[in-house]
């Protein structure tokens, strides 16, 4: 089971030596530890992974892809899509 979003960079110890990644929406004791992170730019990444996910499930359905051929509108689109299913399937564990 994924650990709900929206997630939030934090600095755990307030020195900058402890970025991590921290959800509220698991228990309501306090937050929850989703990463642990070796600088504070990679915790501002991970933070964003639930709604970059969201971000290109959104795009790829708005890209026109034919089910029926199997095709996108264009060329732009296909390569699109096919990266934005890679990303997702990434995201995914699949």
């Amino acid at each position: 089971m994924r650990t709900p979003g929206p997630w939030i960079a934090h600095d755990d110890d307030g020195t900058g030596t402890l970025p991590c990644v921290l959800s509220d929406k698991v228990n309501a004791g306090g937050n929850f530890y989703v990463a642990q992170c070796n600088n504070f730019e990679d915790a501002i990444l991970c933070a964003s992974a639930p709604e970059l996910l969201e971000a290109c499930k959104a795009v790829l359905s708005d890209l026109n892809f034919n089910h029926r051929n199997g095709k996108y509108k264009n060329a732009i689109s296909d390569y699109a899509g096919r990266l934005l299913l890679a990303t997702i399937a990434k995201a995914e564990g699949k």
